[in-house]
């Protein structure tokens, strides 16, 4: 597998936005009940104007998105969302693993977010991030170069 990213397009949206639902709607009913087409659809649509987006190809197939921010004092991933059919083929781990070998190169640690009933925290975790705090709806973690 020869995994890259591109810069996101407004031609992008339609395909990231069913990348969204297809992920996250697994995740939104096991943590809150229901899933609601317009609700998600707002939240993707808050999301993806507010920053900028990769999309991640596998053998040059777009199968996902990403954004990460390089920031003074850590690298922040924002999002990392893979679609369901390109669920479970290391897309993750590849990515994860660039975006943890160029924060070690600068020297800082690389953090992000994901709800409690997310499953992708076992990979997370299987990485070496370790916990670092809690909200209401998400478990914050942190991976720190050695």
């Amino acid at each position: 597998m020869r995994l890259t990213t591109r810069p996101a397009t407004a031609s992008d949206t339609a395909f990231a936005r069913e990348v969204h639902h297809g992920a996250y709607r697994d995740v939104v009913v096991a943590q809150y009940g229901a899933w609601d087409d317009a609700a998600q659809d707002r939240f993707f649509e808050n999301d993806w104007r507010d920053a900028k987006f990769d999309i991640i190809l596998s053998d040059d197939m777009p199968c996902g998105y990403a954004a990460v921010e390089y920031r003074a004092d850590d690298v922040h991933v924002r999002e990392l969302v893979i679609h369901p059919k390109w669920q479970g083929q290391g897309i993750g781990t590849v990515f994860l693993t660039q975006v943890m070998e160029s924060a070690g190169q600068k020297g800082l640690p690389v953090r992000l977010g994901t709800q409690h009933r997310n499953r992708a925290l076992k990979l997370y975790q299987r990485l070496g991030f370790r916990e670092i705090g809690r909200t209401e709806t998400h478990v914050l973690l942190e991976w720190s170069p050695k």
